[in-house]
């Protein structure tokens, strides 16, 4: 029976010191929630706003400061852009054109054999990701004919890039294959 009163008298010891320093267990409570907050939340939040952390407000500042210069030079990149004269455009755009055109690519490779003296046996073209290679073969071509014909074809208006020369011998055939771009 002295076992039973012991813990009855432990627990209601507990339960008189809970209702008389009920204001203290709670100040105590809200003391230690306010310290693990800040060691959890508020410390590590802090130190981002020194030494060039996310929060810091030097380097935001610097950021800032680096985003209204490329916002003034895109300002200025906009209006030199807008006194780009048409007429100028268009030849940008006939240079490296917009789409594919193998007719038109055709003829000026034979119009500039024809003025050559060359004759033209066969044309084959692959296109890709804005790059078409064109294969083209000649036949009894001499070699000065071939170098005057290389000069024109560099003379073109379109771009023309010759990837492969490939000579069979004096007076035999001739292939190159050019390389020419275009907008996607």
């Amino acid at each position: 029976m002295s076992r039973i009163r012991r813990e009855k008298i432990k627990k209601g010891k507990l339960q008189t010191f809970v209702v008389r320093f009920y204001w203290f267990v709670i100040i105590l409570f809200f003391l230690a929630a306010v310290c693990v907050e800040y060691f959890i939340i508020i410390k590590p939040k802090l130190e981002q706003t020194f030494n060039g952390g996310p929060l810091d407000i030097g380097s935001r500042q610097v950021i800032l400061e680096e985003q209204r210069t490329y916002y003034e030079a895109l300002k200025v990149l906009e209006k030199e852009a807008g006194e780009i004269n048409q007429a100028e455009l268009e030849k940008v755009n006939y240079v490296i054109a917009k789409k594919i055109d193998i007719p038109d690519i055709l003829k000026q490779i034979y119009l500039l054999s024809k003025k050559e003296n060359m004759e033209f046996i066969s044309f084959n073209y692959v296109f890709d990701k804005g790059i078409l290679q064109i294969d083209l073969s000649f036949k009894g071509t001499k070699y000065q004919d071939i170098k005057k014909y290389l000069g024109e074809l560099e003379k073109n208006i379109r771009i023309m890039d010759v990837t492969n020369i490939s000579l069979g011998g004096i007076g035999s055939d001739f292939s190159l294959k050019i390389q020419s771009y275009y907008l996607e």
